[in-house]
């Protein structure tokens, strides 16, 4: 379930959008992921593989039979992205919940200039997306550097082994019945619901186990 209820993010997403991106489209992709690792499971060589987190098992897609890759990729990434996403949400948050000291702050500031001056440039990222895909933060884990890009589908920073702090969504069944192709007014809404608290303490434990100088 949500922590939230499918309302609870109105006026800027609607409750249809959310009861339809949740119980719809994210459950198929948990489904799909569900099959896959049940395939992994029942082959003695691959058991091993399914006994992994699906964060871990993102990052050994080399190493899923051929036959099941995609759909480890594609689906393993939908679960998790999707996780994220809800989470990153919150009726309480937006530009007053909006980071003004601590370390999340620091970091933002560091890499881009200032909190503003990353919300442009991920809001840039997600409009330059071709089709469908996300806009994501990321921590490289080695650099200790935080990165914004734009990936295609369902794929994550998972796959190159870094660790995704927040990710917006852009495929349009997260947000056409509400703002049809004017994806740039949802970017704009997404930002008014962005529960910062979450980003922060996701930023926290990623920079305090990374093995580069993420500061704290």
């Amino acid at each position: 379930p949500l922590p939230y209820g499918y309302d609870a993010l109105e006026p800027h997403i609607d409750e249809a959008t959310m009861r339809v991106h949740h119980l719809s489209h994210a459950q198929t992709y948990t489904d799909k992921l569900n099959g896959a690792l049940g395939k992994l499971r029942a082959a003695a060589s691959t058991k091993w593989l399914a006994k992994l987190g699906v964060d871990e098992l993102l990052g050994h897609l080399d190493e899923v039979p051929e036959e099941l890759r995609m759909t480890v990729r594609n689906a393993g990434g939908g679960y998790v992205n999707h996780d994220l996403f809800f989470a990153s949400l919150s009726p309480a948050g937006g530009e007053a919940n909006e980071p003004t000291a601590g370390s999340l702050h620091a970091a933002l500031t560091r890499h881009f200039g200032s909190v503003g001056e990353f919300k442009k440039q991920f809001t840039l990222a997600a409009l330059e997306i071709f089709g469908s895909g996300w806009a994501w933060l990321a921590l490289d884990p080695t650099t200790g550097n935080l990165e914004i890009s734009g990936l295609p589908n369902q794929d994550t920073p998972l796959i190159s082994g870094k660790r995704p702090l927040l990710g917006l969504d852009v495929w349009e069944h997260a947000y056409y019945l509400k703002h049809q192709s004017r994806r740039k007014d949802y970017i704009a809404d997404f930002w008014r619901v962005v529960d910062w608290d979450s980003l922060s303490a996701r930023y926290e434990t990623a920079a305090g186990s990374a093995t580069g100088k993420a500061e704290l």
